[in-house]
């Protein structure tokens, strides 16, 4: 245990500030680029006929298509930041080359984790129907927390998917590593091949989540005190993506060296 230097993790966005600064750009570059397709979508619901379901569902499917590709791009970074840091480079790597083809590796791992509390969500709430109809038309939050009480399926669905999101934050980041490591989307979600390699450094690997949601509770405290911080809410989780993948990375060297 304590093999991982967290000093120089937390030190590892600092090592190119241009770089660090493409990576905060992320959002408003998303942001920017949903503008052609809402403009083009209000074009043609006023130009056309067609103002149904379907023409709102195709606009709002291309925007999410198209703002989403830049954290795609962010998404094959931290990936490549792996695997610079695997192999040896204690700076930021540059952000040249293909990154949506990794990036999309990290999505996959995103959908994969993600679909299960989807699903029990969407049941916890299918459950709420019928209580929630006994409020008549007073459908306020406290009513719908009364009828989350006399649900008992709401409460055991959401309970799952509570505890189901705890166990994806502890393996989630050991999925990534394993795909920085070469693996394939389907073989990194491995829950076999992850507890494996988290056994084999789980002290550290545990201490390393423990300071990594510390410090994201911290500043989520502190974002409750003081709420302007909610405008660098996620300059502040770029950087701790980028501490976690300096983390992860270390980890490879020191304990899964025989995979390099």
């Amino acid at each position: 245990m304590l093999r991982i230097n967290l000093i120089q993790g937390f030190l590892y966005p600092t090592t190119g500030f241009k770089r660090l600064l493409a990576a905060w750009l992320v959002l408003p570059v998303s942001l920017a680029v949903l503008v052609p397709p809402i403009l083009l979508g209000l074009g043609l619901k006023a130009s056309t006929s067609v103002n149904g379901l379907g023409l709102t569902l195709t606009i709002l499917a291309v925007c999410v298509a198209v703002g989403s590709l830049p954290f795609t791009v962010l998404a094959g970074y931290l990936l490549r930041c792996r695997k610079q840091v695997i192999l040896g480079n204690r700076a930021l790597p540059s952000w040249s080359g293909s990154l949506l083809k990794d990036g999309g590796g990290m999505d996959a791992l995103g959908i994969w984790f993600a679909t299960p509390a989807l699903l029990l969500l969407a049941c916890a709430f299918t459950s709420l129907v019928g209580p929630i109809s006994n409020f008549s038309s007073h459908h306020t939050w406290g009513a719908f927390f009364l009828a989350l009480l006399g649900s008992g399926a709401g409460i055991l669905c959401l309970g799952a998917a509570l505890l189901y999101w705890l166990f994806v934050l502890l393996v989630s980041p050991m999925a990534t590593l394993r795909l920085a490591l070469g693996a394939t989307p389907l073989q990194a979600v491995s829950l076999k091949g992850i507890l494996k390699d988290i056994q084999k450094g789980f002290g550290d690997y545990l201490l390393c989540c423990l300071v990594v949601w510390g410090v994201s509770v911290l500043f989520q405290m502190a974002q409750a005190a003081f709420w302007p911080l909610v405008l660098v809410t996620f300059p502040a989780q770029v950087y701790l993506q980028l501490v976690w993948a300096n983390l992860l990375g270390q980890y490879a060297l020191v304990y899964l060296p025989e995979r390099l």
